[in-house]
């Protein structure tokens, strides 16, 4: 994919002030971080604003509002070691307290809930997803309860098989409550819209029976929520690497998988990670999809999904025409790697405290209104007290 230029949201209007928040990507995916003012241009009804009030870099603007979800595989394959020798829950733990970090330093309201998922077997712990536990797991990023959380997950030994699909349906149902007024502002709020994502880290496969139905299932769902974005994390070896490691010849696929009804395929059942499937659901979703056997990596992952959720320019300036509810168009254009982009049309009303009239026009209403005082009070005060005076002179 190319370059891409989305203004996020509605137009926020403030008298004759109006800011756009413009999400910039490089290939369709990730974020273009490093533009310019000058790689900026904004149209309004066909004509370029000539100045820009003010302008921000994505690290510079407080981010909007944002709910993220956090679903952390909590399999049994999760105890073990990744490619730099340490576990993966320990490295998925790790990478998410920087995550955090960062979050908090940049400030903005947002909101996250950490939601480990796993079905129990045997005397293994269940880590069920329901609508309800996500809600009541949102925290700000700098909660000492999200330390406390990680901290207390950390000491656990996940055992529970991989279900990906339905604590992701949950989750994508809960975010898609209109009614709930956290997710979904009324339609005449000049507030910026909350941003809904999740992040969903996997180091293995949907294993549940039907899993074609299942998928089929939710992707019917995340295209009718197509404003909740979905960024996947595959943790472990890639098709192409298990194919190596195993003497394929050719990427691992869920055929190869070693099973109770099958012991002797070669890929053993905790080494698979669905690399397929996580990128058919970012890609949905129009969010990213990163996979990698490091910690350190997985880390940075999760970084560059903080951007592509946050990473927004701000745009300030003056409406050229500012009257008591006019109605404008606006589109802004943004050069990227020496290709212009242009966003779609973007609409916004002049409300009724910013300027009622141009200057000029203004400036005749005055005049016109002195002009009425003048003829309308002081001549009939003049004639009233000439008449005074001559009543006087006539008394004498």
């Amino acid at each position: 994919m190319g370059q891409t230029a989305e203004i996020v949201g509605r137009p926020t209007v403030k008298e004759d002030e109006i800011t756009l928040r413009v999400k910039v990507t490089e290939d369709g995916e990730r974020p273009a971080m490093f533009l310019e003012e000058q790689d900026f241009q904004a149209i309004v009804d066909d004509e370029e604003v000539k100045k820009f009030i003010d302008w921000k870099n994505p690290e510079e603007t407080v981010p909007p509002p944002a709910w993220i979800v956090v679903l952390l595989d909590f399999s049994g394959s999760m105890n073990e070691e990744d490619s730099s020798g340490t576990t993966k829950l320990e490295g998925a733990i790790e990478a998410t307290r920087r995550f955090l970090e960062t979050t908090s330093s940049r400030g903005g309201n947002t909101k996250v809930a950490i939601i480990p998922f796993g079905e129990g077997r045997g005397k293994c712990e269940s880590y069920d997803v329901k609508q309800e536990d996500i809600k009541s797991q949102f925290f700000p990023a700098d909660d000492a309860k999200q330390k406390n959380f990680l901290d207390n997950l950390a000491k656990k030994t996940p055992c529970a098989s991989t279900n990906i699909y339905d604590p992701l349906k949950e989750t994508i149902r809960l975010l898609s409550d209109k009614e709930d007024t956290d997710f979904y502002l009324p339609e005449d709020s000049t507030e910026p819209e909350p941003r809904l994502s999740v992040i969903l880290l996997s180091d293995g496969y949907h294993n549940k029976p039907n899993e074609e139905r299942d998928f089929r299932r939710l992707i019917d769902l995340l295209e009718s929520n197509d404003n909740i974005v979905v960024h996947t994390l595959g943790y472990g070896l890639t098709p192409e690497e298990l194919g190596e490691k195993y003497g394929l010849g050719r990427p691992a696929t869920r055929a190869d998988i070693e099973t109770a009804d099958d012991p002797y395929k070669p890929v053993p059942d905790e080494e698979f990670v669905d690399a397929k499937r996580l990128e058919e659901i970012a890609e949905t979703t129009g969010g990213i999809s990163e996979f990698s056997g490091d910690a350190d990596d997985i880390a940075e992952a999760l970084q560059l999904f903080l951007n592509a959720l946050l990473g927004e320019y701000e745009i300030v300036y003056r409406e050229p025409n500012p009257e008591r509810g006019s109605k404008h168009k606006v589109f802004v254009t943004a050069t990227v790697n020496g290709k212009d982009v242009d966003t779609t049309d973007k609409s916004y009303t002049i409300n009724a405290f910013g300027r009622s009239l141009p200057r000029q026009t203004r400036l005749i209403m005055t005049a016109l209104v002195l002009l009425v005082l003048g003829l309308g009070g002081i001549v009939p005060f003049w004639n009233w007290s000439q008449g005074l005076k001559q009543e006087a002179e006539e008394d004498f």
